[in-house]
């Protein structure tokens, strides 16, 4: 009874840390947009909000890979934070390169 108690609480744990950026976002975005969280930028300040969704994306989705390999929590963590963290900067350099391109710039 104790293992399965157990196990049960570890799977609502790795839940509950899969989720919570995604979760989040939606804090994010009232606290920028009631201003009581400002960057200087007024209402473009919501702007900050996609890189924090497609990472908010990203982990979840790294992080339940690495669920169902079974995976340590530590390393789980670590990969997804990581793996989403350069694969939103991948993508943002792509698309800095190709606008620059597309601009004719550079």
């Amino acid at each position: 009874m104790n293992r399965l108690g157990d196990h049960s609480r570890n799977s609502m744990l790795r839940l509950v840390l899969c989720l919570l950026p995604l979760a989040t976002t939606p804090l994010w975005g009232y606290l920028i947009a009631e201003d009581f969280l400002s960057f200087g930028g007024g209402e473009k300040d919501l702007i900050w909000l996609i890189p924090w969704l497609v990472w908010a994306i990203l982990y979840a989705i790294i992080f339940a890979i690495c669920w169902m390999k079974r995976l340590p929590l530590k390393r789980a963590l670590g990969y997804a934070g990581g793996g989403a963290a350069g694969m939103v900067v991948l993508a943002w350099l792509g698309l800095l390169f190709w606008s620059m391109g597309w601009l004719g710039g550079g």
